[in-house]
């Protein structure tokens, strides 16, 4: 706690208040427009055609509509803030835990409550 307390008080007055900011998930709100969605989206979809794994590959083999949903995609890029990089990474690392934790067979579809009582 000492530590901490020590490593709080070397921050300033603004760095505090955005890092407290972090902590309660509040802070400045990223104003979102069609435009930098659909310019996102395409930058998404450009990256996934270079990054591509055998978990995407495996999740568009079952369900393309699925892993190709804007709706899907920007729960991804909304998350990461609009960084495309980090979110096509995230997204390649979710299909693939699916398929650890899951199987094969759910990797393209929505996880329900009787999923998890196999």
């Amino acid at each position: 706690e000492e530590y901490l307390a020590a490593e709080l008080n070397r921050l300033t007055v603004q760095e505090r208040a955005e890092a407290l900011d972090d902590v309660h998930c509040v802070g400045e709100e990223l104003k979102e427009t069609p435009e930098m969605i659909e310019q996102s989206l395409m930058e998404f979809d450009a990256l996934v055609r270079l990054s591509r794994s055998p978990a995407y590959e495996m999740a568009l083999r079952q369900n393309r509509p699925y892993v190709e949903d804007p709706s899907f995609r920007l729960k991804f890029l909304r998350c990461n803030l609009y960084d495309v990089h980090r979110s096509v990474r995230q997204m390649m690392d979710f299909l693939r835990h699916k398929i650890t934790y899951f199987g094969e067979d759910k990797v393209a579809r929505e996880i329900t409550l009787d999923d998890l009582n196999e």
